[in-house]
């Protein structure tokens, strides 16, 4: 490899930080007293390298963590990859048969666990002969026994760098996709990945120096990557909180005046239906950004009211390291300035260094107002799947990662995402995308929230079925929501099956789980 592969690594922005702004915060903890600077961030991370090959862990070696959001999990995000190891991220809500399944398929020789994790980990040792080592951090008096000591093995470890040479294409993590729609694949994503997600995070959200940047999504969720690598490449501290709880984040921003982040849509909702809200000053707020669902204009509209034109909106996948399109707040705000609500349902434009084409069946780029699958590359662009080179060969063909996303595209670039490929319902040889249906639900005033699915049906193939979130106290029933539809959309897109659901099943990034709708309501009759 030639010497500038070196340049946009994950060690790059290590050591420059610490050179730069040594005294400078890079991570403080919100619900605890710990913050570091960037020299100590480096100490940190240089020894914990050390330490793990230390316990014999070679260049290329696997080591995972089980743990929730913490110091711990953002240390070991850098030092593993600093080190020339791969770092596997675990979703701990996962049951633990599925966290075992995803272990198995990375086969890591080391597993980093916090405390509460403990039972869950011993629970599936015997299942994952790969790891050697367990490294345990939490209450000193916990520790089982034979496992190391995360703070031991710092306290012990050299902080001089390693003499191991990472590039920009070497694997830094294995991030296992939400599974939607079964078993997780582990997306390899690369030093330069990492590097381009930080600069770009930094360039969309105009972040400085000057801001503090709370991390609130799940770090095993490439948002929360996403954010932190644009927090870590800018220079400004990143504030880590454990969980999300709505007063305590509020509460939090109120008293370190923090200033930009990203959320997950359910976040967003819930911080606008939250009682007291106004009880808090926010004002601090600068430049917010989510993922997941989109939300409507309303939701816009009541959020600007509340909070000012500060929420931007991006779209992206794993396999593209966090982000693809960008719906800035300056569209946002050309939109309701010129009353054009269709920016406002688009995802935005193509993001820094990405190419996005919209295309037909035969690969073909539809024209302005078609619909087709996006396609995509650019720096972010992922290696592919872990171990899975079918999968990786379906996906990624040549430069292109296919999204399966049905999209349009419009002659000033913005691009709607109309609805997944796997998600289009053929009833009676018609196709339906659900989001078609879902936008005329949505119109009716006592609708929440409402998934739109594909159930099976003796004659038509697959009935066009409706789950719905009613606002708080409404009491509607289902045939009104057909009802309502009709004369809207076409006959054979009109909702057959209604059900009304206190809440839609979702995963850690807010996106809607349809497979477990189509298992619970696969066997109700149509209207």
């Amino acid at each position: 490899m030639g010497e500038a592969k070196r340049f946009s690594t994950i060690r790059t922005l290590i050591n420059r930080n610490a050179m730069l702004y040594p005294d400078s915060i890079a991570m403080k903890e919100v619900e605890g007293p710990r913050s570091y600077t960037y020299r100590v961030a480096k100490d940190r991370i240089n020894r914990m390298g050390n330490a793990l090959h230390g316990l014999g862990a070679q260049k290329g070696d696997r080591v995972a963590i089980l743990s929730q959001n913490s110091f711990e999990y953002i240390e070991s995000a850098l030092s593993v990859p600093n080190a020339g190891l791969i770092y596997v991220v675990c979703n701990f809500r996962l049951a633990p048969p599925e966290i075992a399944a995803v272990l198995s398929d990375a086969e890591p020789s080391m597993l980093i666990v916090q405390e509460q994790f403990v039972e869950i980990a011993q629970q599936i040792k015997a299942d994952i002969p790969s790891i050697k080592q367990f490294i345990y951090f939490g209450s000193p008096e916990k520790r089982p026994e034979g496992w190391y000591d995360y703070e031991e093995l710092i306290a012990n470890a050299s902080s001089v760098e390693q003499s191991i040479d990472v590039f920009e294409d070497d694997i830094a993590m294995l991030m296992y996709t939400s599974g939607t729609t079964g078993l997780p694949k582990g997306v390899m994503q690369t030093h330069g990945n990492f590097y381009h997600a930080g600069r770009v995070c930094s360039k969309n959200n105009n972040l400085t120096m000057d801001d503090r940047v709370f991390i609130v999504c799940p770090m095993y969720h490439i948002t929360a990557h996403y954010t932190f690598f644009g927090s870590f490449y800018t220079a400004c501290p990143s504030y880590i909180f454990t969980k999300w709880d709505v007063p305590l984040f509020l509460s939090e921003t109120q008293k370190h005046r923090l200033t930009a982040g990203m959320f997950a849509t359910p976040m967003v909702m819930m911080m606008l239906d939250f009682p007291d809200l106004k009880k808090y000053d926010v004002s601090s707020w600068r430049t917010l950004w989510f993922a997941g669902a989109g939300i409507i204009p309303s939701v816009y509209k009541q959020f600007i009211d509340t909070f000012g034109n500060i929420l931007g909106e991006h779209h992206g996948t794993t396999e593209s390291t966090g982000v693809t399109t960008n719906l800035s707040v300056r569209d946002i705000k050309q939109a309701f300035g010129r009353g054009d609500h269709k920016i406002l349902e688009s995802c935005g434009r193509a993001s820094y260094d990405m190419e996005i084409l919209i295309v037909d069946e035969n690969n073909k780029p539809v024209p302005s107002g078609g619909i087709g699958e996006m396609i995509i590359r650019g720096q972010g662009m992922s290696l592919g799947y872990w171990r899975k080179e079918e999968a990786t060969r379906k996906a990624f063909k040549g430069e292109w990662f296919h999204t399966e996303d049905v999209c349009s595209i419009d002659e000033w670039g913005y691009i709607r995402v109309i609805d997944r490929l796997k998600d289009m319902i053929i009833t009676g040889g018609e196709n339906v995308y659900p989001a078609e249906v879902e936008k005329v639900l949505h119109q009716h005033p006592s609708v929440k929230e409402s998934c739109v699915i594909g159930t099976p049906h003796p004659v038509w193939g697959e009935a066009v079925t409706a789950v719905i979130v009613l606002k708080n106290g409404d009491d509607i029933a289902p045939v009104e929501f057909t009802n309502f539809c009709k004369g809207k959309i076409a006959g054979y897109k009109v909702p057959k099956v209604v059900h009304i659901v206190p809440e839609l099943p979702r995963n850690a990034a807010g996106k809607i789980l349809k497979r477990e709708l189509r298992e619970q309501y696969g066997n109700a009759k149509a209207l």
